[in-house]
C-alpha cells in the first residue's frame, strides 16, 4: 500500500521521519512521498529523512518559529491563519501512486493536535483517497496525585475527540503502555526507542502488499483494498505484532556439510508456528489496549518463508481471531519470505468500540 506520510507537529513529524527512514532500508517500500508541517523550526531541521523541501514552518507570526509549548488556543490560531498554505504542502507530496494519506500526531501537543483536524478535513474533501490518522497517546495518567486533570491529559482528550471525527480512521500508540518503568518519554533516547517501535508496527502493516521482484507471489495476496476494507470500519484502531525465529531444516547432498538444501518443512512444525505467533500478537501487547470483543474488523497477516506458511494453518488463525473477537469480517493474507528466518504475525484490529485509555482521556477533557 502507498502512502503520503504527513508529520504534524513536533511528534507528528518525528515519527514521520522514522517511517520514511524505515521505508528506504526495505525491500517493500511503502512511501510514496512525505511532508512535515511544524511550528518549531528548530524541530523541523533536526528531521533526517523527510526532504528539506518538504518540511514546512507555519505558524510564525503566532508561535515565532519554536514552537507553541502545548497551548491549543496558540496552535489553533497558527493552523487557522495557515489552513490554505498546509493543505497546499500536503498536496504537493500526494501523487497519483498514493492509496492513502497517513496524518502522523502526537496528541497532547498543541500544534499537531490543533492543525491536524483541520488539515484531515480539507484533505478528505479534495481526495477520493482515505485519509488515516496515527496517533501518539503521552504517558500520564488521566488524573494527577492531587486528582487534578494533567494539562497533557486535558489536550489529549480533546484531540481524540476531534482527531477521530475528521480522519477515516485512528491508529493509536500508547507510550505510557510501552514505557519500561524508570524511563521518560521526554528522554531522547527512549522516546526514539519507543518509536522505532511503532515504526516496526506500521511499516510491516502498510509494505505487506507491496511487490518485490525478489519475493515470491502470495498465495492471499493482501493489497491496498484489504487494509482501505479492514480500515474502513473507522473510529479506533490497532496493530498486534509478533515475530517467532525458525530453524530451517536443511541436509547436504553428499552428507559432508557441502551442496546444502533445504529440506522440506513438516506440516506440524509450521501449523504450530503459525499458531503460536498468530496468539501472542493478538493477546499480547498491542498498540494501544482495547477490548478485543468490541472489534468490528481485523486483517490478519502472516509473513514468513514460504514453506512455513501452511494454508491450514493460516486459515485456522483467522477462524481464531473471528472467535476471539466476534467479528465476522476478517480478512487474511501471507507475505512470503524467501530469505526470512522468522514467521512473523501482523494483527491489525478497527472499529474498536471499547477502548480504557480514551476512554479514561475523553473523561479527564470533560472535566475540563
Amino acid at each position: 500500500m502507498q502512502l503520503t506520510v504527513c508529520g504534524v507537529g513536533g511528534a507528528g513529524c518525528r515519527i514521520a521521519d522514522h517511517l520514511v527512514a524505515a521505508d528506504s532500508s526495505r525491500s517493500r517500500s511503502f512511501v510514496a512521498d512525505s511532508v512535515a508541517l511544524d511550528t518549531d523550526q528548530r524541530a523541523l531541521s533536526n528531521l533526517e529523512s523527510i526532504p528539506d523541501d518538504r518540511r514546512h514552518l507555519y505558524g510564525v507570526i503566532e508561535a515565532e518559529g519554536t514552537g507553541v509549548e502545548g497551548d491549543r488556543s496558540v496552535g489553533a490560531a497558527a493552523a487557522d491563519s495557515e489552513a490554505t498554505e498546509l493543505a497546499n504542502a500536503v498536496d504537493d507530496a500526494v501523487s497519483s501512486q498514493a492509496d492513502a494519506i497517513l496524518c502522523c500526531v502526537g496528541l497532547a501537543g498543541g500544534s499537531g493536535a490543533t492543525a491536524l483536524p483541520r488539515l484531515a478535513d480539507e484533505l478528505r474533501r479534495v481526495y477520493d483517497i482515505p485519509v488515516y490518522g496515527l496517533g501518539v497517546l503521552p504517558a500520564i495518567g488521566a488524573t494527577s496525585d492531587d486528582g487534578s486533570t494533567p494539562p497533557a491529559a486535558r489536550n489529549t482528550g480533546r484531540a481524540l475527540a476531534n482527531v477521530t471525527a475528521t480522519t477515516d480512521a485512528l491508529l493509536l500508540f500508547d507510550n505510557q503502555l510501552w514505557l519500561s518503568s524508570g524511563d521518560s518519554e521526554t528522554d531522547p533516547e527512549v522516546r526514539t526507542d519507543l518509536n522505532k517501535t511503532l515504526t516496526t508496527r506500521v511499516a510491516a502493516l502498510f509494505a505487506a502488499g507491496e511487490g518485490d521482484h525478489d519475493r515470491q507471489i502470495a498465495e492471499r495476496v493482501v493489497d491496498a483494498s484489504e487494509v482501505q476494507n479492514t480500515f474502513g470500519a473507522g473510529g479506533i484502531a490497532t496493530i498486534g505484532y509478533a515475530s517467532q525465529t525458525i530453524e530451517r531444516p536443511t541436509s547436504s547432498r553428499f552428507g559432508l556439510g557441502i551442496l546444502e538444501q533445504e529440506d522440506e518443512i513438516d506440516d506440524t512444525t509450521a501449523i504450530k508456528a503459525i499458531e503460536t505467533t498468530s496468539r501472542r500478537a493478538v493477546r499480547g501487547k498491542l498498540t494501544v489496549e482495547i477490548d478485543r470483543e468490541s472489534v468490528e474488523r481485523g486483517l490478519l497477516i502472516v509473513g514468513g518463508p514460504p514453506g512455513w506458511l501452511n494454508r491450514r494453518a493460516v486459515s485456522d488463525a483467522r477462524s481464531w481471531l473471528a472467535q476471539e473477537t466476534g467479528s465476522v469480517e476478517i480478512r487474511g493474507g501471507d507475505m512470503p519470505d524467501p530469505d526470512g528466518d522468522a514467521v512473523t504475525m501482523i494483527a491489525l484490529l478497527t472499529g474498536v468500540g471499547s477502548c480504557p485509555r480514551v476512554r479514561a482521556l475523553r473523561a479527564a477533557a470533560d472535566r475540563g
